[in-house]
């Protein structure tokens, strides 16, 4: 299909013209092809198994801070997604555990997905509702003037409701989504000087195109826009590159964050139907190294198993490399 590569094309030559990428308040991963839950609820089933897996992503590692006590980014995630076919629907749920030094964040997510059946394509609407603790532990702060009363003491966390929309269409040869999540934009007082922390509402785009040269391998370009939602190019991240999949078995690619590390992915579907995944990610740090650590790690262990089916026995199917 000729428009798939046009619209691919036209998107990375936009990309190319921004000069300045800052990261966003969510976390940020190098294996997002296979973490898209966590980012748009209307991928809840896509893949058509129920899968369960988890992702932990050590961001610089090595980082310390003048305290000794380190404070690099660590996130873990587990997520859940079941497909309800038999109501054109899908379920998932988010577990995240955020931390970056003092601060931190815990939440819990719930998704739901409709989806529509196009011929042989789909197209799922989303929704995610949950809940999101923000925290600051003040004792692991450095004080200028040590004891001071106007300083907290001890852990102090706030939760907050927090609401997402997404939308995704999945077609043979290629995939689309975008989703915006904090529509409400939760905000968190976590005392000090600083008042009030608004978690801004954030969208994300994310496309790719699956070719198949020869029988057996996938070659896939893939495109992740993170901003929040005045789309400024200062508060615009995006990553993109190629993935390689060879007999639904081996899976490998590069991928380039803009102007913050290049990525190399690999991983592996094992057992007779696949269903296990193991795959790990590896981060060079591009730019701004005087601020960060040489390198982040990514870990992924996932499971799938067949649909939930009603009134008749399940069908168990190996689960493609989707994106």
């Amino acid at each position: 299909m000729r428009y798939p590569r046009l619209l691919l094309l036209s998107i990375l030559g936009w990309f190319s013209q921004l000069s300045y990428v800052q990261a966003q308040q969510d976390a940020q991963f190098s294996l997002f092809m296979y973490n898209q839950l966590y980012f748009n609820p209307a991928t809840a089933g896509a893949d058509g198994t129920t899968r369960f897996q988890l992702l932990n992503r050590i961001q610089w590692q090595g980082y310390q801070t003048t305290s000794g006590d380190g404070g690099a980014p660590n996130t873990l995630v587990f997520s859940g997604s079941v497909p309800l076919n038999f109501i054109k629907s899908a379920v998932g749920i988010n577990y995240v555990n955020d931390r970056i030094g003092a601060m931190g964040s815990q939440e819990v997510q719930l998704s739901y997905a409709y989806r529509i059946n196009i011929n042989d394509n789909t197209l799922a609407f989303g929704a995610r509702v949950g809940f999101q603790n923000r925290y600051i532990d003040f004792s692991k702060l450095i004080s200028r003037e040590p004891g001071d009363p106007l300083i907290p003491a001890g852990r102090l966390g706030v939760t907050k409701p927090d609401i997402s929309l997404g939308i995704f269409y999945d077609a043979s040869t290629f995939y689309v989504g975008a989703s915006v999540s904090h529509l409400n934009q939760p905000t968190f007082n976590l005392g000090g000087s600083t008042g009030n922390s608004i978690l801004a509402s954030t969208a994300y785009v994310t496309t790719g195109y699956r070719w198949e040269p020869i029988y057996g391998l996938e070659i896939q370009p893939l495109i992740l826009v993170k901003s929040l939602t005045d789309f400024s190019p200062r508060t615009m991240s995006v990553e993109g590159g190629v993935m390689a999949t060879w007999n639904e078995w081996l899976f490998g690619g590069i991928t380039y964050r803009l102007q913050d590390s290049y990525n190399m992915l690999a991983g592996i579907n094992l057992l007779g139907n696949k269903a296990l995944r193991l795959a790990g990610a590896v981060d060079l740090t591009g730019g701004g190294r005087g601020a960060k650590a040489p390198a982040s790690y990514e870990v992924l262990l996932s499971y799938a198993l067949p649909a939930l089916t009603k009134g008749k026995k399940t069908i168990v199917r190996t689960p493609r490399f989707r994106y």
